[in-house]
Formats: structure tokens, C-alpha cells, sequence
């Protein structure tokens, strides 16, 4: 049997060119359902560029389905 990875869905995540008092890297995290990849925007700074792809199954590549400057609304906080 063929185990299936949690690679349907992918965020890449991008820090502010400056301005935070912490140590800060771009990184990329893998999810298996459209839904979780969203529920984990809920931890991701808001000042985090964000990309977010699917799978293409056919051809292997990801495909860009959702580019975010900023995930929540600073006003509100």
C-alpha cells in the first residue's frame, strides 16, 4: 500500500523586509486539506507576505491559488 503525504496543498510565508525585533526566515509548510492550510493562517503573523498553492495531480506542479499581504486586520487586534 502507498502512503500518501500531506502534500496538497502548500503556504509559503514571507516576513517583512524589516521592522521586527526578532529573528525572522521565510519557510513553507505542506497540508493535506485546503481547510487546515487556512486554520493555520490563524497563527502566522500578520505582517507575513503569504502564498498559497494546490497540487496540480496531473502535472505535479503547484499552482498559485491565493496571494495574502497581511492575514488579519490590525485594527481589530
Amino acid at each position: 500500500m502507498m502512503t500518501k503525504y500531506c502534500e496538497d496543498y502548500k503556504i509559503e510565508c514571507f516576513p517583512p523586509p524589516s521592522g521586527l525585533d526578532y529573528a525572522s526566515h521565510p519557510f513553507e509548510l505542506f497540508f493535506s486539506k485546503e481547510e487546515y492550510m487556512f486554520d493555520f493562517m490563524d497563527i502566522v503573523p500578520r505582517s507575513y507576505k503569504t502564498l498559497h498553492y494546490e497540487r496540480n495531480h496531473d502535472t505535479k506542479s503547484w499552482e498559485l491559488i491565493c496571494e495574502l499581504e497581511g492575514w488579519r486586520d490590525c485594527e481589530n487586534e
